[in-house]
């Protein structure tokens, strides 16, 4: 999960810093793996309830981290695509 959860914030990293504006298919790999994480917890060994210890150390946090780096990758791009759609009308 804490895996998962540094590749997202890494390529949110990456798309923030570049001025591209939305980027599709990078939008659609963090909200996929945000959902995954779900299903990816389900896995464990006997099913384990909700607010096991497993859930506290890495799939509260993972989900959180996912969640944030995609909506400072949909601010910046869609602050990015306006300001490139002021750009040309101008």
């Amino acid at each position: 999960m804490w895996a998962l959860a540094a590749s997202v914030l890494i390529g949110a990293w990456y798309l923030t810093t570049r001025s591209e504006g939305l980027v599709w298919p990078a939008l659609a790999w963090m909200a996929a793996t945000l959902f995954a994480l779900a299903a990816f917890r389900n896995t464990a060994p006997c099913t384990p309830p909700i607010g096991c210890v497993v859930d506290w150390f890495a799939f509260l946090w993972a989900e959180t981290v996912i969640a944030l780096s995609l909506i400072a990758v949909v601010i910046t791009s869609v602050r990015t695509a306006l300001h490139q759609d002021d750009a040309l009308s101008t």
